[in-house]
């Protein structure tokens, strides 16, 4: 069997895909993505099939996460990139032929397209959610109501619209019908397109409505294997052991000068709170980066690995890193700068695994707010249940679920 996914992200976006494609290969099948040329190392260390589409992944970074402050920006966004690479759907269509499968998500449903005019099967990939349920939804605080479920309305219409301002044009010139308003990414030939949620059942309940052609299966990683390889400075080692266990601190690669403000104030917290912690953040001015019984600056580190030597984690709440976090028992305080990040620090909330996560996207938190936040994550009261999660989680195993599900669906023909 070959599949090929096609991914238009962040690091976070393509690394479940390559943990995913290393499974299908090691069964024997040839799993390819089609990204951008940024993940190729990645990709390519994992034993999976690396194919380039000509999108620069700062741009991606910057377009759909640090300028992302409203639905328009995401859309502007996609149209940037387009613009970018006016030749994505010939690159596209040149890397799926010959699949049995092609995967998609949310900034690559072009690739359904693609699929559609060689007559190939989809399925979709996404890491937050997109079918209606009342349970959870991106665009309400509210959890289990009619309000939730409401909140879903006008979601397949507005990617219909953006499709056919996109795509309807290539579709006509390539002899497919155009796509209307009214037409659905769900369904392609007459069948439920198989579709993915790389995340645990517990932070993403399936609905029983949803049919058995959605799964949420579980995190796509093998995090054991990430770690096999590193070696701990004894910088850090000298740190961790010279004290109580510190909170780990972790703001990711996306840079502005918004968050720039953020990484510096959180520095100031930590200090005036006292709170011992491992920081990773990479605008911090180097002048401000003087380890301390209370502060160790760090690098690269595999978050699988450090996340096992620290009481607490602070994070931007992406879905592989929010999952690891939990794996690990980790209280967990997500700073969020997307939609998809500030549902999962909600829900952690909700679990009580953590405490309300702080919201960037439209005001930057104040110094008071980071340091209630802090002080309350560190306070005890969540250690129990997230040890209780953490216990779930281990018995999970969603690269295997989804590999399954794919030899399932694919061979049903």
């Amino acid at each position: 069997m070959i599949v090929t996914a096609v991914a238009v992200g962040t690091r976070g976006d393509v690394n479940p895909l390559a943990e995913l494609g290393e499974e299908m290969t090691k069964r024997g099948h040839e799993f390819r993505i089609l990204t951008s040329e940024a993940f190729r190392p990645l990709i390519e260390s994992k034993g999976v099939t690396f194919l380039r589409l000509d999108t620069d992944a700062d741009h991606v970074m910057k377009y759909m996460v640090t300028d992302y402050k409203t639905s328009l920006d995401f859309v502007n966004g996609l149209f940037k990139l387009k613009k970018e690479n006016p030749r994505f759907m010939e690159q596209t269509i040149d890397a799926i032929k010959g699949s049995d499968l092609v995967m998609y998500g949310t900034c690559s449903a072009f690739a359904r397209h693609a699929a559609e005019y060689l007559g190939i099967k989809c399925a979709r990939y996404f890491y937050s959610p997109m079918d209606p349920t009342r349970q959870y939804s991106l665009y309400t605080d509210d959890f289990n109501s009619d309000k939730v479920l409401k909140s879903y309305d006008g979601l397949s219409d507005g990617m219909s619209l953006m499709t056919i301002v996109a795509l309807n044009k290539w579709r006509k010139s390539v002899g497919l019908p155009k796509w209307k308003k009214s037409s659905r990414y769900t369904e392609l030939g007459g069948r439920k397109v198989l579709t993915f949620y790389p995340t645990s059942p517990l932070i993403m309940p399936p609905d029983p409505s949803w049919g058995d052609h959605i799964h949420v299966t579980g995190y796509w990683y093998h995090p054991e294997e990430s770690i096999k390889d590193y070696e701990e400075a004894k910088e850090l080692t000298d740190f961790l052991t010279a004290g109580e266990k510190p909170i780990f601190v972790a703001f990711g690669k996306a840079e502005s000068p918004e968050l720039a403000r953020l990484q510096l104030l959180t520095l100031d917290v930590l200090k005036k709170t006292g709170i011992r912690a491992v920081v990773q953040a990479y605008q911090i001015p180097k002048k401000d980066k003087i380890n301390t019984d209370k502060l160790f600056f760090i690098d690269n580190v595999p978050y699988a690995y450090i996340f096992g030597k620290v009481r607490a984690v602070v994070h931007h709440g992406g879905n592989t890193t929010n999952g690891l976090g939990l794996r690990a028992g980790l209280p967990t305080l997500v700073i969020a700068l997307a939609l998809d990040q500030y549902f999962y620090g909600r829900v952690d909330h909700k679990l009580c695994c953590g405490p309300n996560p702080l919201y960037i996207r439209k005001r930057l938190c104040t110094a008071e707010e980071i340091s209630d936040a802090l002080q309350d994550l560190v306070s005890g009261k969540y250690d129990v249940t997230t040890q209780t999660i953490s216990e779930l989680i281990m018995k999970e195993n969603g690269v295997m679920e989804a590999v399954k599900a794919i030899e399932d669906y694919v061979s049903e023909g």
